[in-house]
């Protein structure tokens, strides 16, 4: 069948240039007949031979060229799947266009093995076999690249392989190219031997026919002319491709064998063109993904530096000021607890819209991570502190109310101002002394700004040595742990003990854990700290079971960093496995804004908890937002009421009315509730009236070493097991 090239109608008869030089030299033959018989058939063999020769090297370059068509058409079916895999998906779009790319680079596979049987160059063959090899590793790039296409975690891995592939797409082509050259060459130069011995033959017969000696000059003229003029243009159009003008193209001219070769050499302009393009706006995709956040779309960190060497430079090029502003989102960890990770990310691209609508065009609004952004001010007058009324507008933008899904939430900004020069003389010192003064605006009671003073830089060093401190804390062993007892309303008996770890110092002293807990979350050091209360939590607990202590629950409590470790489970057996400890003696306290996070992940952590026969308690119950439906379905065992709510009892009425509301949902759904910041004996009888089944609190016992929780112990069961009134003994729980 025969194939047509594109840009030739299949209407238009074609005539190769090989008929036209048999024309030319027909003529010439007929003419010599009249010399003699013997003449004729000497040339008519010579014909047949020169024919032979002449096919073989054309058959050449037409594979070469179909081979070259060939990988140019699994290229196009290579482009169309990946641009209908966004729209249809992967394995639809393989589906649609991946056989046809396979089919395409089948038949470059038998061309190229015709190619080799034909040839009788060893390095005409070599060069064949390497194409077959990169075009089986380019076949296999593609696959392994499109099986893990649009796949998630895997972005890097697929780009890698991407890029592999395509880079031997382009050396196969570069390859077939050079192939196709050499065969071309190599028909021509047998052209050109043909065309020597046809002139021998013409000067030999000119001495007997000048007739045809004039017709023969001008057939070759006329071929000569046609051969010349086709090579000149393709070097000219290939000379143009090679300087990088991927856009040019060349006339076809005739629809023989060079009209075929300047269609398939301007079908490869166009492929290189158009991967030229897909290189340039995958680089441009690459340095947008590497200098912006990719949540809210803003300058990252990366820019950041960028922006403030620039913002610097024309500062002082027209004698201006430089300001920036850091800004931290008040309580964000609270809300982005509460409504989920999802909901948080929602918060956060409402909030950079909002600043970014109050700046001016030549302003700079940078997320640096978290809940923390930068914007850098340019061209500021005066000394800088003309600028408060725009932070208050943006303070006042921020806190305006946000519904994220059928939430509505609220939170406050607290903002540090640094100017340049006044306040750092670099882009390093204006973003470290506004982190101070943003720092001194939420110690200052959060919502406002402060401007920049020398004395706030002392804060920062401390709070950067308490991050050192923390970070070698647990190798110096400078962690402990205190135990506060729960104590049973009716019996008075301890029946649980609440972990809580505390931080001595070297050159500190006591360490709150209001101060290193929230650093020990934000540098990730909770984890492995998390784990070290466990492991001590059993191994104490185990040794207060030998020593003859009556048994109970011993609470850890467990963050929600910690509780998303995919270790966790893990980790609890090990430290009961170690230790000893009974599972049913520890329980592990989880906050109900950690649960929801992501509601089914925490069920399936909770149920895998419960089946080894560990205890589970939701702590600070009635600050979140979990459900009903979803509380039911906690394999819990006690409610813990936040002190929150009993600070104030007996005197504030919502608190009693919350409280009154917790006991009596746990024992709907069959909980223990306990109270915890229990500290006076009205809040104990308020809370024992309505049926708190245990409490927690200063009343009874502050956090104490293990020495002294024992003899806790010991004396409330003593005192417990001496009392015949279970009325007395849990009034007996005041006197404490």
């Amino acid at each position: 069948m025969i194939k047509f090239p594109i840009g030739f109608p299949r209407g238009r008869r074609t005539r190769s240039l090989r008929v036209e030089i048999a024309l030319g030299f027909g003529v010439v033959i007929v003419l010599m007949l009249a010399l003699g018989a013997s003449f004729y058939l000497s040339e008519q063999r010579s014909a047949a031979a020169i024919d032979k020769l002449l096919s073989s090297d054309n058959r050449m370059a037409d594979l070469s060229l179909r081979s070259s068509l060939a990988m140019y058409k699994a290229r196009d079916a290579e482009n169309e799947l990946l641009l209908s895999a966004d729209r249809l998906g992967v394995a639809q779009a393989s589906e649609r266009s991946l056989p046809a790319m396979q089919n395409h680079l089948l038949d470059m596979r038998e061309y190229l093995a015709s190619l080799r049987i034909l040839s009788t160059d060893p390095k005409f063959r070599d060069q064949v076999d390497r194409i077959e090899t990169q075009t089986r590793q380019y076949e296999d790039g593609f696959l392994a690249f499109i099986a893990r296409h649009g796949k998630e975690g895997l972005p890097e891995s697929a780009d890698a392989l991407r890029q592999g592939y395509l880079a031997t797409a382009v050396a196969i082509e570069s390859s077939v190219e050079a192939l196709h050259t050499e065969a071309t060459k190599r028909a021509l130069q047998t052209r050109s031997d043909v065309e020597r011995a046809a002139r021998f033959s013409r000067w030999a017969v000119i001495a007997l026919v000048a007739l045809a000696i004039l017709l023969s000059a001008a057939a070759a003229t006329v071929v000569s002319r046609r051969i010349t003029g086709s090579i000149a243009r393709l070097v000219a159009f290939s000379g143009r491709v090679a300087a990088g003008d991927f856009s040019a193209r060349t006339p076809q001219g005739h629809a023989d064998e060079f009209g075929i070769l300047a269609s398939a050499m301007n079908q490869m302009a166009e492929s290189i063109e158009n991967s030229n393009a897909l290189l340039e706006s995958s680089a441009d995709t690459l340095k947008h993904q590497a200098t912006h956040d990719p949540l809210t779309g803003l300058p990252n960190r990366a820019l950041l530096e960028d922006r403030l060497r620039q913002a610097i430079s024309y500062a002082d090029r027209y004698g201006r000021l430089m300001t920036v502003v850091f800004i931290n989102l008040d309580g964000f960890k609270r809300i982005n607890d509460s409504l989920g990770r999802k909901g948080g990310d929602e918060l956060l691209k409402v909030m950079a819209e909002r600043m970014a609508r109050c700046l001016r065009s030549v302003d700079t609004v940078v997320r640096t991570g978290g809940d923390e952004f930068v914007i850098i001010l340019y061209d500021q007058p005066g000394d800088g502190t003309d600028i408060a009324p725009a932070l208050r507008k943006l303070l006042e933008t921020i806190a305006q109310p946000a519904r994220i899904g059928s939430q509505a939430v609220q939170l406050t900004g607290s903002m540090g101002v640094a100017t340049y020069p006044a306040d750092g003389a670099d882009a390093d010192a204006l973003l470290v002394n506004a982190d101070a003064a943003m720092s001194h605006a939420k110690a200052s009671g959060r919502n406002n700004f402060e401007f920049y003073a020398a004395e706030m830089s002392g804060a920062i060093r401390d709070e950067l040595a308490l991050r050192e401190g923390l970070r070698h804390a647990l190798a110096r062993s400078e962690f402990h742990l205190a135990y506060q007892p729960q104590l049973d309303m009716e019996s008075g008996r301890v029946t649980g003990v609440e972990a809580l770890i505390r931080w001595q110092h070297p050159e500190r002293g006591l360490v709150s854990p209001a101060q290193f807990i929230p650093l020990a979350e934000e540098t990730g050091l909770i984890v492995p700290i998390g784990e070290w209360v466990l492991r001590t939590a059993c191994f104490q607990n185990k040794a207060w079971q030998d020593a003859g202590l009556p048994p109970f629950i011993v609470s850890v409590n467990v963050s929600a960093r910690q509780f998303r470790e995919r270790t966790l489970i893990a980790q609890v057996a090990l430290a009961l496995r170690d230790s000893g400890l009974e599972p049913r003696l520890l329980e592990l306290e989880l906050t109900e804004s950690l649960v929801m996070e992501d509601l089914d992940k925490a069920l399936q952590s909770m149920k895998a908890l419960r089946a080894m026969g560990v205890q589970l308690s939701i702590d600070d119950f009635g600050t979140g937002y979990s459900s009903l439906s979803a509380l039911k379905r906690f394999p819990i065992a006690r409610l813990k009421i936040d002190q929150s709510f009993v600070r104030d009892i007996p005197g504030d009425e919502e608190d009693k009315a919350i409280a009154k509301t917790i006991i009596a949902l746990g024992h709907e759904l069959n909980l223990k509730v306990i109270a915890e910041g229990v500290e006076t004996e009205q809040q104990l009888e308020f809370l024992r009236a309505h049926g708190c089944d245990e409490m927690q609190g200063y009343l009874f016992s502050r956090p104490v070493p293990p020495a002294e929780l024992a003899a806790l112990v010991r004396m409330r069961a003593g005192e417990a097991a001496a009392s015949g009134q279970p009325e007395a003994r849990a009034r007996r729980v005041a006197g404490r």
